[in-house]
């Protein structure tokens, strides 16, 4: 999805639905409690994206590169849903 802006990325996200992914960008927060690791996402390919990427299943090496807020990531996981300006990832894996 590399160079869209949001009116064409939005367009082609019911075809993604259940398919692997890969996104870049910038972490704005990161969640590690209650059994949890979570990232929030500021897409650097799509302007005015934001991705919720679920890192459970990779939780050590997210640990283990110290990702925290502002950190440049490039995450894949499957795509589960997505609403009007944010997209929710599952099983994510640091690339």
């Amino acid at each position: 999805m590399r160079g869209l802006d949001v009116r064409s990325a939005r367009a082609k996200l019911p075809q993604l639905v259940g398919a692997v992914i890969d996104v870049s960008g910038k972490v704005q927060k990161f969640v590690k409690r209650d059994g949890q690791c979570k990232l929030v996402i500021e897409s650097g390919e799509v302007s005015g994206f934001v991705v919720f990427a679920d890192c459970l299943s990779d939780a050590e090496t997210v640990i283990g590169r110290k990702v925290r807020k502002g950190s440049a990531v490039w995450v894949k996981g499957k795509m589960q849903t997505f609403g009007a300006l944010a997209v929710c990832l599952s099983d994510c894996r640091l690339q």
